[in-house]
């Protein structure tokens, strides 16, 4: 090897080194905003899990007003009335029906009915 080759391949190799080290940089990078969108994304799921606990929570307490009401008004003969529970179980079923992907004439339907399938926008009971 003559020192014209040796020069050539330590040129060759500085070449692939600074280009190694500019993508290894930009992997950093995108690195640290892939990490910053987990953490964000990680935030907002958790807010949105407290929500959803909230809302359970307020409902479920909805629920037994209603029940502690059709008592007082004398419209349950129940001693267990379960209105939140009933409520719960139709969301759910609703909810189950939305994910198996209701076609678009279903859809349409729904959301002219105020988005509860039902005449409206009011879920019946019972």
């Amino acid at each position: 090897m003559d020192t014209g080759e040796i020069l050539r391949t330590i040129a060759s190799l500085n070449a692939r080194t600074t280009q190694a080290e500019r993508i290894a940089s930009e992997y950093k990078q995108e690195l640290g905003r892939t990490r910053h969108a987990l953490e964000k994304t990680k935030k907002d799921l958790e807010e949105t899990v407290g929500l959803a606990e909230l809302l359970y929570e307020v409902n479920r307490k909805l629920g037994a007003v209603t029940d502690y009401l059709l008592k007082q008004q004398g419209r349950s003969d129940d001693k267990d009335c379960n209105s939140f529970e009933a409520m719960f179980n139709i969301l759910l079923k609703q909810a189950e029906t939305r994910e198996d992907g209701p076609s678009v004439e279903e859809d349409s339907k729904s959301d002219e009915q105020g988005g509860t399938g039902h005449p409206g926008g009011v879920i019946a009971l019972g």
